[in-house]
């Protein structure tokens, strides 16, 4: 029914001279190579989703710049804004929005498919990146994911959303109300294909409830996220590849296929 790629936290930057001692290389070199290698896949996606952190300094002159790089790629891109990104200028330079919202949600069907787009940046930006979804937002989920509806359906986000075990990912990144956004989620999970966010920099899906919540990996630089006590601290994973997931939804399956960037 459906095919699209995911990918998240670009973190995009064009001051040649940037660099952090967590990244191995510069964030143009990832994103200009999973331009190349998406746009090189043997299928044309449906979409691209892009679960936010777009890019990695909130300023609106970013954006012209990032949406010419992207109109290489084969398909529209579905943008979320991160806690890093310039939500006004995600809206209205990337989407095309006349009407830009502070916290911007809505819903669309693809194919037969429902896709609901969520905010978590009602905290951002601060010192401590936690999301949040305000409560208007929720109680809308809540109409959703309570209806009688047959489609199959597709929720994106930026934060993630449940606790993985892991105490910097759980107590530092997550989605503040993340309990109160799983409660309602799991009212669809008999057509819930997935929950698909960013932020944590790396592949992981979890399995709760019935809901699968599935992250993306940075095209930038990676962290760990061992579930043990001892992982309290964002530390950098210089083993982990940058890279992009392809997922397929079927009326009762979701695939994800792994991509590791060729740099």
């Amino acid at each position: 029914m459906l095919r699209f790629v995911h990918l998240s936290d670009t973190h995009i930057t064009f001051d040649p001279a940037y660099e952090k001692p967590y990244a191995r290389r510069h964030p143009l070199v990832g994103a200009q190579t999973l331009i190349e290698q998406v746009s090189s896949l043997p299928f044309t996606p449906d979409f691209v989703l892009h679960t936010g952190d777009i890019a990695f300094d909130p300023h609106p002159a970013l954006y012209p710049q990032i949406q010419q790089m992207f109109a290489a790629l084969p398909a529209p891109v579905i943008w979320l804004a991160g806690n890093h990104d310039d939500r006004l200028a995600v809206q209205t330079v990337l989407a095309g929005s006349d009407t830009p919202q502070q916290h911007p949600f809505h819903d669309l069907e693809i194919n037969g498919v429902q896709i609901i787009l969520l905010d978590s940046n009602a905290n951002a930006p601060q010192d401590v990146p936690r999301g949040l979804v305000p409560q208007e937002q929720l109680d809308w989920l809540d109409t959703l994911c309570a209806a009688d509806d047959e489609r199959p359906l597709v929720i994106a986000v930026h934060h993630n959303v449940v606790r993985a075990g892991v105490p910097w990912l759980d107590d530092y990144m997550r989605i503040q109300n993340g309990d109160e956004v799983h409660a309602v989620v799991r009212q669809a999970r008999d057509r819930l294909r997935g929950v698909f966010h960013g932020h944590i920099h790396q592949n992981l899906d979890i399995l709760q409830d019935g809901v699968l919540y599935s992250a993306a990996a940075s095209s930038w630089c990676g962290f760990m996220a061992y579930p043990t006590p001892e992982n309290d601290q964002v530390t950098p994973d210089f083993a982990m590849n940058p890279g992009f997931s392809v997922v397929s939804i079927t009326p009762d399956r979701t695939t994800i296929r792994r991509h590791v960037l060729a740099l």
